[in-house]
């Protein structure tokens, strides 16, 4: 079998302000396919998976605008909403740059997700170019060969 797993994580934002006449604008660039085969074998044949898979440092790159500048203070909220996924395997991200502009605080270690909204991390004033790193952890050859996908929810609320 030339394909175990192939895992693909898509990225989905939301925009949520606390004010009716202004909103802050989130965008994000990218998502993320693993494809798991035989070469993922730990030790060869007969063996387990590597049960954890990192994407990229900037696999995902969030952009914040629109904010009223002077402070405006802001926070992104993450969970995922599978589609079809192993219960066995979880989805962990992290910030891995502050990005240019305003200011960025927390997240720089992995969160694991689940379909409940977390606080990832805060800022202030227009930012761009924050990456994004994603972790799945769990992989094993017990589960099902199959592809298996989950959508990771940005929300950014205005504070």
């Amino acid at each position: 079998m030339s394909r175990i797993l192939k895992i693909v994580l898509l990225s989905i934002l939301v925009v949520f302000a606390t004010s009716p006449v202004h909103s802050i604008d989130i965008t994000l660039t990218g998502s993320w396919t693993e494809n798991i085969d035989v070469l993922d074998l730990s030790a060869g044949p007969g063996s387990d998976l590597e049960s954890e898979y990192e994407s990229a440092v900037d696999q995902v790159i969030v952009d914040i605008a629109n904010t009223l500048g002077g402070g405006d203070a802001w926070r992104i909220d993450i969970r995922k909403s599978d589609i079809s996924w192993s219960s066995d395997m979880y989805v962990h991200v992290k910030r891995t740059s502050s990005g240019s502009g305003g200011s960025t605080a927390g997240g720089t270690t992995y969160l694991q997700l689940s379909g409940v909204d977390q606080q990832f991390f805060t800022g202030t004033d227009d930012v761009t170019g924050i990456d994004i790193q994603y972790k799945i952890s769990g992989v094993s050859v017990s589960i099902a060969p199959g592809t298996y996908t989950t959508n990771i929810i940005y929300t950014v609320v205005d504070t």
